[in-house]
């Protein structure tokens, strides 16, 4: 690819200022990055591990990888690089700095984090008058993450709350008082009647959670563990104390986006460079609400000054001249003076009309753009559905047209995909197992009389039968349906029939009730009264009979339930001999209902995805929580249910998504839905409102003079910058486009003026005249009138540039050694393990692995470093001493004789591999990376030690945390020649070494074993890896039979 003069500029710059380059949509942004870093490579001559490149996400780190191996950059450079994100990159600084074996405890759904705050709650102090509900865990994350990212100033926010809102001593002392009665049970109901004591209630949360912030952080020291912020500020503090690193060379992608911290990181870093790049376009900054709100371009140029070069890529090759026109108009007034990206070009010199639409509400908007997909895709117009890209602010909400569409979408066997739609809780195989979860953590009282949401609408003896959703996972008789049915709605008419006899005694008044779930927000006496009366039925086995279920097959199906419940609640087992969480979620999928088999799972793919999220979530619980508690799962799951997405198959369907979600994708047709004024672009809201919520949800506002990274000047500073970011949003979904922008506006009453628009096109001062939706949109319309044209739905035409279709990118399998073997065992498991990602419990997550191969990773390059000298026991007990203490802070709390054991026997274990045999080798690479990418597949690895002996023979050691049985010698044998095969690469750094010896080293036996070495082993490695990557693509996933069954995890499934 030819580079234009701009690109030129700053892929050869070489001065000795820093690089800062803002870069348009569209302008070969990545191309120019990988085409600088050959530069610097290949005629600068930098050495490549002085490369740093930090990117947004795990997913473009990868694709940079990948694109440089295929720019013929070697393998062996690109691993001595490092490509990753901020977050992996604090993470290396950690365990440089002696952070072995912490825990990140943060994820896309932040459910560890949930779990780690509520299993310490009354430690962070959240008893008492400062109760909090677990359900309200979510709103104190919210919190921290603003602390912690925006640098709270905790004193002076705690003086502010307690100066602002103030905790009655009335709420206290009732409080108190009746948690003392009533065996520590929050009066909830009893607050929330009392306006006082509700508002004190939500004052005394509000001044906990300041306060419990310092302990929070101490609880993360205390169990090793981190979250993605606290990460961030841990590698600030050791760089601001240890400046040096090895990068020299540091190029920061999507630099808009960088938040307060990141930027204090990057100052440290970037004094000790001899380069410094920095690559984005703050115009689509759009990551405020994560701290990403400063224009650091602007920040960097005050800064420095004239040691700041500014360039700029201003040529756009994705899109026309009209979408680079009207996107241009439309964000222009946000320009920075101190900008390098001026007026944009179009490199493509293709021109089109933008179009925009006008409908009246949304489900109008639904059909009109429902209209739209099939006039394009009929008339030829696209070559696939999914060359059309429909973005949003939300795809949820009664505000959006995307319910509706997708309903048309869908009607008309039409594909989509729609990303950013959190819909599992809506998947009928969830509420199948939910159901059948209920059962077993239901208390069999036959007068319950306080139900949950899910109960009053549908987990009930209705949800067995299929009766309000499809039970996917088991398929009761006709004849038990009926009963349950009739036992449903005869007990819910008994309930109402009950209400109007106690509403009537107690008030001296006639209900007015019709419905059953409205029963239950009645006063707890007239509840009583009506559960004196009636009984709640229960499906034990007894009553199933009692009930009249004759069918043998329904009645074996309800005994294996119970029968299973009875298992976990057994008092007489003690807790360590109960079932796992997870043991308990297969068995109900196998054994209970047997609806899980080889041929279901290959033939259902978004079943067996959805069902195993859920074993996601429980793998999380039993991490962080406690393994065996079934009942606290499942209201963990009950709680945050409602935010998780559901499973979406790629596919070549109509790609719905979220503007945020849309970030670095192009399409040729893109059509903003929705836009709404107050809505898209969303309303400014006070932060502080009277009431403390917003949306339903507690404010627990933090003044900006709290917040050392945010200090707005005044609300008009926070109001516009509010306002300036949603503008950006939709600056950002018109420069997804390639060939055509449609604008789609929701205007409230404009049925009459947009019909008499449709017979005046050519009027371009009616055209003005009418509500095109939100003023930013109308105005950018009104500007460009020449080239806007106003579709008409009840004759559609449209223009779309003719191109040939894209061929599909050839799939790339990602493979490790374990991998590799995982499949060889039986196919059928490693889509269970890998592509699926169905979790089963693992009594062996934790060992001492982890500890003994860094600490023989630390030992071995410092003896490098030292010109292979040992460098003696005693230096060797303190390596191990500090790495294990600070991985097992919490055991030495919690069992300090354990923790000496433990530190004994692993000092042991890694001072004789020194004594016996460590010292007689010459350590030429330790945890060395190799990379290998082939047509099919890609395999990453590490290879723990390169060494040379005595008798001047190169070899490969592979450190085992074992005792080494025969059996898996050859498992091994096959490791060290995929390694050895590794290093043959050509662009491996030891293509031309010759390999003459294979050893592994098993810790626990204190053995080193050699391996012999063959080239046909080498040769079978290499068959077995491509015709491996050729079966994954293809999807050969049968189950295969083996003594491996007889332990395998997902046996239950297969029945082998």
């Amino acid at each position: 690819m030819q580079l234009n003069p701009e690109q030129e500029s700053v892929v050869t710059y070489t001065g000795d200022k820093y690089l800062s380059v803002e870069a348009g949509p569209g302008a070969g942004k990545t191309r120019v990055i990988i085409e600088r870093v050959k530069y610097l490579l290949n005629e600068v001559g930098i050495d490549p591990s002085s490369l740093l490149i930090i990117t947004f996400s795990r997913k473009a780190a990868d694709e940079l990888q990948d694109r440089l191996a295929d720019d013929n950059i070697s393998s062996t450079d690109i691993k001595k690089m490092q490509i990753s994100t901020i977050h992996s990159f604090c993470s290396k600084i950690l365990e440089k700095s002696g952070a072995v074996g912490f825990d990140v405890i943060d994820d896309d759904l932040g459910e560890k984090i949930n779990m780690f705050i509520g299993k310490h709650a009354d430690e962070l102090g959240f008893v008492g008058e400062c109760y909090l509900p677990k359900r309200e865990v979510g709103d104190v994350i919210r919190k921290y993450n603003e602390y912690c990212t925006f640098k709270v100033d905790t004193p002076k926010l705690v003086e502010y709350i307690e100066n602002t809102h103030p905790v009655c001593d009335e709420y206290v002392h009732f409080v108190n008082e009746y948690m003392a009665e009533n065996d520590g049970a929050f009066p909830r109901d009893e607050v929330r009647e009392n306006e006082e004591f509700k508002k004190a209630w939500y004052n005394a949360k509000y001044l906990q959670i300041a306060k419990s912030y310092e302990i929070y952080k101490d609880l993360l020291n205390k169990y090793n563990v981190t979250d993605f912020n606290h990460m961030q500020v841990k590698a600030l503090e050791i760089l601001r104390k240890n400046p040096e690193t090895r990068f020299k060379n540091i190029l920061i992608d999507e630099f808009q986006d960088t938040d307060p911290v990141q930027m204090e990181i990057f100052e440290i870093l970037m004094e000790n460079t001899d380069s410094f790049t920095v690559v984005g376009d703050i115009n689509q900054s759009i990551y405020g609400f994560r701290g990403s709100s400063e224009n650091y371009f602007d920040y960097l140029a005050d800064l420095h000054g004239d040691d700041v070069e500014p360039k700029s890529l201003p040529t756009n090759y994705r899109s026309t001249y009209e979408i680079i026109d009207i996107s241009q108009d439309y964000i222009r007034h946000q320009q920075s003076q101190n900008s390098a990206l001026k007026k944009a070009k179009c490199g493509r010199d293709v021109n089109n009309e933008v179009y925009y639409l006008i409908n009246p509400d949304n489900k109008s908007e639904a059909l009109n753009i429902f209209n739209i997909i099939k006039y394009l895709y009929d008339n030829g117009k696209i070559n696939s559905y999914d060359e059309i890209g429909i973005l949003t602010r939300s795809v949820k909400g009664a505000s959006s047209c995307i319910d509706p569409l997708i309903e048309l979408l869908a009607e008309n066997d039409i594909p989509y995909q729609i990303k950013g739609r959190n819909d599992l809780f809506d998947k009928d195989e969830i509420k199948s197992i939910l159901t059948l979860l209920h059962h077993l953590i239901e208390d069999e009282d036959s007068d319950k009389i306080i139900l949950t949401r899910w109960e009053k609408e549908w987990l009930n003896l209705k949800a067995y039968t299929g009766a309000n959703f499809e039970q996917k996972l088991f398929d009761l008789s006709d004849d038990t349906k009926a009963i349950l049915n009739d036992l449903q709605d005869d007990y819910e008419n008994q309930v109402i029939a009950a209400e109007k006899v106690a509403y009537e005694k107690f008030t001296g008044k006639k209900s007015r009730l019709r419905s059953f779930a409205g029963v239950f927000n009645r006063d707890e006496e007239i509840l009583e009264e009506i559960f004196k009366t009636v009984e709640k039925p229960v499906l034990t086995d007894e009553n199933l009979v009692k009930y009249g279920v004759t069918d043998s097959n329904d009645l074996e199906f309800f005994r294996k339930l119970n029968a299973l419940k009875s298992d976990i609640f057994d008092e007489d087992l003690k807790y360590s001999e109960r079932p796992t969480i997870l043991d308990i979620y297969l068995t109900l999928l196998t054994e209970i209902t047997d609806c899980l088999s080889v041929d279901v799972i290959n033939d259902d793919s978004e079943l067996i995805n959805n069902l195993s999220v859920i074993t996601n979530t429980f793998d999380s619980y039993e991490d962080m929580m406690y393994d065996r508690d079934i009942r606290g799962a499942y209201w963990f799951i009950y709680r945050n249910i409602e935010s998780y997405a559901s499973y979406v198959e790629d596919s070549r369907g109509v790609q719905i998504m979220t503007v945020h979600k849309s970030k670095g994708l192009e399409f040729p047709v893109v059509i903003l839905a929705s836009l709404n004024e107050n809505r898209y672009p969303l309303k400014y809201r006070n932060p502080n409102p009277e009431s403390g919520y917003m949306m339903g949800r507690p404010v627990y506002y933090t003044p900006c003079d709290c917040l050392e990274y945010k200090n707005f000047e005044d609300e008009e500073e926070e109001l516009k910058m509010h306002n300036w970011e949603e503008e950006r949003v939709i600056y950002v979904a018109m420069t997804r486009a390639e060939d055509t922008l449609i604008l789609s506006s929701i205007v409230n009453g404009c049925e009459a003026e947009v019909e008499t628009a449709y017979n005046r096109l050519d009027d371009t001062d009616y055209l003005k005249s009418i509500n095109k939706g939100p003023d930013s949109v109308q105005n950018a319309i009104d500007e460009n009138l020449d080239y806007c044209r106003l579709i008409n739905p009840h004759d559609i035409d449209i223009n779309v540039i003719d191109k040939p279709p894209k061929d599909a990118d050839a799939e790339l399998i990602t493979l490790s050694f374990s991998a590799l073997e995982d499949y060889l065992e039986c196919p059928f498991k490693y889509r269970m393990a890998y592509e699926v990602d169905f979790r089963t419990s693992n009594p062996n997550k934790l060992d001492d692995g982890i500890f003994i191969h860094k600490a023989l990773e630390v030992i071995n390059k410092k003896i490098k470093a030292e010109n292979n000298t040992y460098i003696g026991n005693d230096r060797v007990k303190k390596i191990v001493s500090r790495l294990f203490h600070t991985s097992n802070i919490a055991l030495e709390l919690e069992d300090e004789e354990r923790y000496k054991r433990k530190l004994e026997t692993i000092t042991h274990d890694v001072i004789h591999y020194y004594d016996h045999e460590g010292r007689d080798l010459e350590i030429i690479e330790s945890e060395y990376l190799f990379f290998i990418k082939t047509d099919s597949y890609s395999m990453a690895g590490i290879i723990d030690l390169i060494f040379k002996d005595k008798d001047g023979n190169i070899g490969i050691l592979d450190y085992k945390n074992t005792a080494i049985e025969s059996k898996f010698i050859d498992k091994y044998s096959k490791q060290l020649h995929l390694y050895r095969a590794a290093l043959k690469d050509k662009n491996q750094k030891f293509s031309d070494v010759e390999i003459e010896k294979l050893y592994v080293y098993a810790i626990k036996s204190k053995k080193m074993i050699s391996i012999d070495i063959s080239d046909e082993k080498e040769k079978e490695v290499l068959n077995e890896l491509n015709a491996t990557a050729d079966n994954i693509i293809s999807k050969n996933f049968p189950s295969k039979e083996g003594k491996h069954c007889e332990y395998c995890q997902y046996k239950k499934i297969c029945n082998r």
